[in-house]
């Protein structure tokens, strides 16, 4: 029996001895340990992970040749391959370089082609996946993410985005290139259509583009959705969460969870995750709770992603995508109101007659086909999108009505886009010359409108075709990169007809307005605009361009149907919004420091300016106008594990009211922010602590009088300036597990923000948000 048992142990220990394996050391350049080195078998679900002393063993169940592959966060992977048999005991020591991504590295695909930053002649911004997830460690809304980007105003703390432009002017918002935004009835609710989570990276291309078509007069904001995992069949990532106020913790405390699955199996890749996301009541610096007009506190937020990719050849690819997002308001409070100037509007117990407030759902579908060299060199890319979108707002008794029952009313606006994309790309080369030339054409179907959720209609269903044949050329010679395109608008909106709501002062039964029977009719929108780049890339240093892009966009058509008479659609002017842009900018490298700045104009002969009437409706002020400003920004290490960033952007912006070439009046706050300054040291310790504090100055700006009465018009109220303070922390408990912290508003600043400055109304007089802690947890497997 004694000789049995040592038999088996011995045996035991032969098996075990003949499966091979892997085992070694991994340094950086200075021979010191990097812990957390993610060592696996590229294809296999097998890996490990090195300890805090850089060690790492790695199993392996059966012989034969593999792709090892060591990854780790500010290092650039290695890949080696091994041929082991059984009984083999390989020691691999690896050596990784610190990985700073370099300005001309950054690869963007916006512009319909993967391209570096360096074959760009304009101005770009690129928010990695680490730094989308160092920003939202303070805010779940990503209209707060993109704050920290020169050139884009800061958020409203509301679902609202009104007055968050880009340069001073609108953005059209993307989803992994599906226009987001509704500028046939601009609802100001296009920024927060996608939850954080679901992100890899955000990029921000300024000025006029016409690269989309309609509604990027500031440029174009693209949030581009995760990728698919290759080196592993399988991968999971869970994240459980909560939030509150470190002012008064009561009421206040919300909970998320974010669970992500990814990999490759054979040619199918794949992503796929959900979120939940509540939120607590939003209380002030003073521990006061917050009006919840249009607010973020009390929200239930739903979130689901999936994308898929198929290899079908070498050559062949197939990815479909789908992305659901809702984000919806269920509150107890209701708005207690404030006077403008003195005292904030607050939140007090009470029950809203109306339905919950929010966006209802956002529903983005994609199927992309690529096919490389289809015939010569020439690569084809094919889209196909679909977006369906709806948000309600709040109950107002704007829309009481007597004689239907009504004492008030929600507008709510639908929005249903299908899309197609035709792209090919041929490249080219004579001699020293060489580019390409992209070109093909765009097919949009636009059905927007406007009703109130109890069936009544304000704005009829605009149902808009958009057929637009571009090209665009890039040439590279020598140190020099030139591009230029053309683009061809051809839009046709049907208007039915139909009859304007009809409007009552609460109380009386006779109507004040309304109830007008509007032919309808069609409209056709026809433009060409052209866009010029040259950069120059012989120094690291000194790389300047100088660019002139031209956008198109038509003004807000809704507003201006929701209080039309018999004839107004074959009165309306049909010439479209095209902005002008001029911009001279610079990137330079010095060492590791990056700095980069930009100046430029942006006109239009026609504008898209809100301006209230004595009435209080709002109209379009179809006058010239005139933006113009710089950004600046600096990257830096001060030592080997603190970095420093600050960026500064300065935007002001004036109308040609006497249409005479003399811009005599100012924008309001609704287009044009104060100065915004943004800093930041980061701070990393032994790979596993990772440490950003932020900070933000946002300006004054006092550019109008205020009437006899003391009062301000719309957009024109004074702003006055604050600073705020956000800390994010990410600790890393173990191989697997990550443990994160963050605190926005560390120092309880008490000030309003911008549209509560500007707006000058009671209703939107509302602090901002006290220090509030978002504390998570992630496991990795």
């Amino acid at each position: 029996m004694r000789l049995l048992l040592v038999f088996m142990i011995l045996a035991t220990g032969i098996i075990k001895a003949q499966q091979p394996l892997i085992k070694g050391t991994i340094t950086d350049k200075n021979q010191d340990p990097i812990p957390y080195v993610s060592v696996s078998i590229k294809g296999t679900s097998i890996g490990t992970t090195s300890d805090e002393k850089g060690n790492y063993l790695l199993n392996l169940k059966e012989e034969g040749t593999f792709e090892i592959v060591f990854s780790a966060i500010g290092y650039k992977s290695i890949e080696k391959d091994l041929d082991l048999q059984n009984g083999n005991v390989e020691t691999l020591n690896i050596t990784l370089q610190e990985y700073l991504e370099q300005l001309n590295e950054i690869v963007i695909t916006s512009n319909r082609t993967r391209e570096t930053l360096d074959e760009v002649p304009s101005s770009v911004s690129v928010l990695t996946s680490k730094q989308v997830e160092n920003l939202s460690q303070t805010s779940n809304s990503v209209a707060d993410i993109l704050t920290e980007v020169p050139g884009i105003s800061l958020s409203t703390n509301q679902t609202s985005n009104t007055g968050q432009t880009l340069r001073g002017r609108n953005m059209l918002i993307l989803i992994d290139g599906i226009p987001q935004s509704t500028p046939l009835r601009s609802g100001g609710r296009d920024i927060n259509t996608i939850d954080p989570s679901t992100l890899e990276r955000i990029e921000v291309i300024k000025g006029a583009t016409a690269i989309y078509g309609n509604g990027a007069d500031g440029g174009i904001v693209n949030y581009i959705t995760k990728k698919t995992e290759e080196s592993k069949p399988f991968e999971s990532s869970t994240t459980v969460g909560s939030t509150g106020s470190l002012v008064d913790i009561s009421n206040t405390v919300g909970a998320n969870v974010v669970q992500t699955f990814s990999g490759k199996v054979n040619k199918l890749g794949y992503v796929a995750s959900g979120s939940f996301r509540q939120t607590g009541v939003y209380k002030d610096a003073d521990g006061v709770i917050m009006s919840p007009f249009y607010g973020l506190g009390e929200t239930s937020q739903y979130s689901l992603f999936g994308k898929f990719n198929y290899e079908i050849t070498d050559k062949q690819t197939v990815e479909l995508m789908y992305n659901y997002f809702s984000s919806n308001q269920d509150t107890q409070y209701v708005a207690e109101l404030g006077e403008y100037g003195v005292t904030p509007t607050i939140g007090v117990l009470g029950e809203d007659p109306g339905e919950d407030q929010g966006n209802r759902y956002n529903h983005n579908a994609q199927l992309t086909y690529d096919y490389e060299q289809i015939f010569g060199k020439t690569d084809l890319r094919l889209n196909l999108y679909y977006q369906d979108f709806k948000t309600v707002y709040g109950y107002s008794d704007f829309f009481y009505d007597p004689s239907l029952g009504f004492d008030g009313g929600q507008s709510s606006i639908l929005s249903t886009k299908k899309g197609a994309r035709f792209n090919l790309k041929t490249p080219y080369s004579f001699g020293a010359v060489n580019g390409y030339v992209l070109y093909g054409f765009d097919v949009l179907n636009d059905n927007t409108s406007q009703e109130l959720v109890d069936g009544r209609l304000w704005v009829p269903n605009m149902d808009m075709t958009n057929l637009a044949p571009y090209a665009q050329f890039k040439t590279l010679y020598k140190d020099f990169v030139f591009k230029a395109g053309i683009r061809f608008e051809n839009i046709r909106i049907d208007v039915p007809d139909y009859t304007t709501i009809t409007t009552y002062n609460e109380g009386e039964t006779t109507p004040n307005g309304g109830g007008v029977a509007v032919d309808g009719g069609k409209l056709d929108y026809n433009a060409t605009v052209f866009n010029l780049g040259l950069r120059y890339n012989k120094w690291s240093v000194f790389k300047p361009f100088v660019s002139f892009s031209q956008s198109f966009s038509i003004a807000d058509l809704g507003r201006t149907l929701r209080s039309a008479t018999e004839n107004t659609v074959s009165e309306i002017n049909s010439e479209a919004v095209i902005a002008n842009n001029y911009e001279i900018g610079v990137n330079s490298q010095l060492g590791k420091t990056r700095l980069s700045g930009a100046y430029f104009i942006s006109t239009s002969e026609l504008g898209s300016t809100y301006r209230e009437t004595p009435s209080g409706v709002f109209e379009i002020a179809r006058q010239p106008e005139k933006v113009y400003g710089f950004e600046l920004s600096l990257d830096t290490p001060l030592m080997d594990n603190l970095n420093f960033g600050t960026s500064f952007s300065y935007v002001e912006g004036k109308l040609d009211t006497q249409d005479n070439g003399d811009y005599n009046q100012y924008m309001g706050g609704d287009r044009i922010p104060p100065i915004k300054i943004v800093s930041y040291l980061s701070y990393r310790w032994k790979k596993r602590l990772d440490t950003r504090l932020s900070y933000t100055y946002s300006g004054n700006r006092d550019r109008f009088e205020d009437n006899e009465n003391g009062d301000f018009s719309y957009g024109q109220g004074p702003v006055n300036s604050f600073n705020v303070l956000n800390l994010t922390t990410n600790y890393q408990l173990t191989p697997s597990t990550s443990l994160g912290v963050g605190i926005k508003n560390l120092l309880n600043e008490d000030y309003y923000n911008l549209i509560s400055q500007w707006a000058a109304r009671d209703s939107n007089y509302i602090k901002a948000n006290g220090t509030q802690f978002n504390v998570s947890l992630t496991v990795n497997l």
